[in-house]
């Protein structure tokens, strides 16, 4: 029996080697003399077909380079992705033949499409989330920029308070003077009136001083403590967006191992 013979008898088994779903073609060099159909793949090709009708084809391709063909096609035509291959029979250098096995693809079709597919949606997620970064990181800045005035601004008040201090010791000593004066103005007698005019002026003065001294002290202390809760809750603010700064940049790293990994898939599921 010839070889062409030997590979009509055994395309059943040679269908059962293949792991995925297959139907087998084999012609000599004019037309089909044996084919089996896979479960969800068939060419339906009529035994006695002639080889002409196969031109474009891996199949065709084949006997005429001599040389081992293999394509891989969408579902297109069959509703189902697939890879062809043919290989050539030859015999005493001159080809007799070829046999093509068509194999569904629809797994590996299906893992690109996903793999495609996560690309593009690890992407979108990978922008948002540089997006997100910079919000965090600009409110961070902000946030520190914002203490820093604030810290300014509880210098300044503390400043205002320390001028206050000085105006109510002002007044304690100014207080002190008018009563001095007084006392020389009542020694003087009739001589002393107008300098005990200028003693009462100095004793309101005094107590003018010390009733604003103890208006307005309060309120800078309230200030003060306000001002120190705020700032406590700014630097709070500000640690917890560098954290979420930190946490987002490796959020951002793992996208990029996620969108690595998918295109890593989609070109190993591209197997011609």
């Amino acid at each position: 029996m010839d070889r062409l013979g030997q590979l009509l008898n055994n395309l059943e088994l040679i269908q059962s080697t293949h792991a995925e779903d297959a139907c087998i073609v084999l012609a000599n060099t004019e037309k089909v003399i044996g084919y089996i159909s896979g479960k969800t793949i068939d060419l339906k090709i009529p035994i006695g077909a002639s080889v002409d009708n196969f031109k474009g084809t891996v199949t065709y391709n084949a006997l005429i380079t001599r040389k081992p063909q293999k394509e891989e096609r969408g579902p297109e035509s069959f509703g189902i992705a697939y890879i062809s291959t043919a290989t050539p029979i030859m015999e005493n250098d001159e080809v007799i033949g070829v046999i093509s096995t068509i194999v569904s693809n629809n797994k590996v079709d299906v893992l690109r499409q996903s793999a495609h597919k996560l690309t593009g949606v690890s992407e979108e997620l990978a922008t948002a989330s540089e997006d997100v970064t910079k919000v965090t990181e600009r409110i961070a800045l902000e946030l520190k920029d914002l203490n820093e005035e604030t810290t300014l601004l509880r210098n300044e008040i503390k400043n205002i308070e320390e001028i206050l201090g000085l105006l109510k010791k002002t007044s304690v000593r100014s207080r002190i003077l008018g009563l001095n004066a007084s006392i020389e103005a009542v020694r003087s007698g009739e001589h002393g009136k107008g300098f005990a005019v200028v003693a009462r002026e100095i004793e309101k003065m005094a107590e003018n001083n010390r009733e604003t001294v103890e208006g307005v002290e309060p309120q800078l202390k309230g200030m003060i403590a306000n001002l120190e809760k705020i700032i406590t809750k700014i630097q709070h603010i500000a640690f917890d967006s560098l954290e979420q700064s930190v946490k987002m940049e490796e959020f951002n790293q793992s996208f990029e191992q996620i969108i690595n990994t998918a295109a890593e898939l989609s070109q190993q599921s591209h197997l011609v």
